[in-house]
């Protein structure tokens, strides 16, 4: 029975295989698209490009330079769109850490 399984494991991984490589058969080079380098572009690599703590710095920036400008007087901004985007910076940030406590999960849970 374990060997029926590892036989269908080493298919399903060639399928797989065989699927990236139809997909990839155009491509010269890498995508910039490919954020995790697994030869394909996808949903993963979406989630990866969303949920990075670079968001969280642009935006702490963001926060920080527009209120300064706001109190020079160079822009007129309101200031509901700074308690936007604060909120924006905190909603990143929960993303950011429910998807690391999940991934710590499963990884404890795989051991």
């Amino acid at each position: 029975m374990v060997d029926k399984l590892d036989d269908d494991l080493a298919a399903e991984q060639q399928i797989i295989n065989d699927l990236r490589e139809f997909l990839n058969r155009d491509r010269k080079g890498k995508s910039w698209l490919d954020i995790n380098d697994d030869g394909m572009v996808d949903l993963d690599d979406f989630r990866d490009m969303l949920l990075r703590f670079e968001w969280i710095l642009f935006s702490g920036f963001l926060l920080v330079i527009l209120p300064a400008m706001n109190y020079l007087g160079i822009t007129e901004i309101d200031s509901d769109l700074f308690w936007s985007l604060a909120g924006f910076c905190l909603m990143i940030e929960g993303f950011i850490s429910v998807y690391q406590i999940r991934v710590l999960r499963r990884r404890s849970h795989e051991d």
